[in-house]
């Protein structure tokens, strides 16, 4: 079997012949849907259909970014809050906290599977500093690495109960930029040991969890010059002192923080130790980062030659399990339950959800 290590971004709402073309020759792992590939429910599940079709012998990875708040891209039934609630719940309700955040991570992750997604890509484990950039912003869900863990592992199994397998992001973690590394490369100068309480988070939850995605950000405490996605020895770090067996997946390789050719930057992402890498097919406009297809940098992957993934992340592929889609009983229940405890929050007072 013949899987190339793309999860690849899509022009559109409909597939375009020479994206068809590139995916039958190809065969990427997986595909990467954004809010330009979204319009109703019945066209997401043909869209998604036609990427099943396509490849062949292999159930492709499609994944969403859907963590709720500013980041959901599947809203059909409905938005749900971001993740700092959760850890603000958590101060005066720890057991409420943990279930409200299952249950999100649970509604989410069903809006995935009914429209024919298995890939939610969270929870995001990054810790909440003063000085962390909005592009986490409420995205984190505390500043407590031991609430972090807790509120993400809860996240992380109501994904599963919801249908979808998980990806812990961004390691070695995204808190302490000041940038955005959709726009720059950050450089963090935190030591060794203050890292340590970032990684705490990961260090707990990646033995349990198939996909770790990397940060495009240079840690100075590794003695190194090379962002995450980039450092061999740094991924190598994190996968012995994690006791991590899934698949190391490179943040979208478009992101300005890396340089270099495209086709470049995804080879170096491989070459030192990535399974999978992102290719988001996205230019940043205005700030957004999703919205708009990057036509010339497809034109770079079509005439690229690509390896097929490593041995050790087909067999992964090849015996993954996508977790059984709940049945809609359960998700109703779970919509009311959400909804009971929601409506007498103490947090969140000012969160719209739907």
């Amino acid at each position: 079997m013949s899987v190339a290590p793309l999860l690849l971004g899509l022009a559109g709402e409909e597939l375009r012949a020479d994206e068809i073309a590139f995916i039958q020759r190809v065969k990427p792992a997986g595909f990467l849907l954004f809010g330009r590939n979204i319009r109703s429910p019945e066209q997401v599940k043909e869209l998604t259909s036609h990427l099943v079709e396509l490849s062949g012998a292999y159930v492709p990875l499609i994944a969403v970014d859907q963590e709720g708040g500013r980041v959901q891209r599947i809203k059909f039934e409905g938005k749900l809050p971001p993740a700092s609630v959760f850890g603000e719940w958590f101060a005066y309700a720890p057991d409420e906290a943990m279930r409200m955040a299952f249950l999100s991570a649970f509604l989410l992750a069903a809006q995935l599977r009914n429209v024919g997604a298995n890939w939610l890509l969270g929870p995001d484990l990054d810790l909440s500093f003063p000085e962390t950039h909005a592009v986490i912003g409420n995205r984190a869900f505390s500043s407590d690495p031991a609430i972090v863990s807790v509120l993400g592992r809860a996240f992380m199994e109501g994904v599963a109960h919801g249908g979808c397998l998980s990806c812990l992001k961004h390691a070695p973690g995204h808190g302490r930029s000041v940038l955005d590394t959709h726009v720059d490369l950050p450089l963090v100068e935190a030591s060794f040991e203050d890292l340590q309480q970032d990684m705490q988070p990961f260090a707990d939850l990646a033995a349990d969890c198939p996909f770790i995605m990397t940060a495009h950000i240079v840690f100075r405490a590794f003695g190194t010059s090379l962002p995450a996605t980039f450092d061999s020895a740094l991924l190598a770090h994190m996968r012995a002192a994690w006791n991590f067996k899934g698949l190391m997946i490179a943040d979208d390789v478009g992101m300005n923080a890396l340089s270099g050719r495209y086709d470049e930057r995804l080879f170096k992402a491989l070459n030192a130790g990535c399974d999978l890498v992102i290719c988001s097919m996205s230019k940043l406009i205005h700030g957004m980062a999703g919205t708009v297809w990057d036509e010339d940098n497809f034109r770079v992957l079509e005439h690229a030659h690509f390896p097929d993934v490593n041995d050790r992340a087909l067999q992964f592929i090849k015996q993954m399990q996508i977790p059984p889609a709940p049945t809609a009983l359960a998700i109703a229940q779970a919509r009311d339950e959400f909804m009971e405890i929601w409506s007498r929050r103490k947090v969140g007072l000012d969160i719209n959800i739907t």
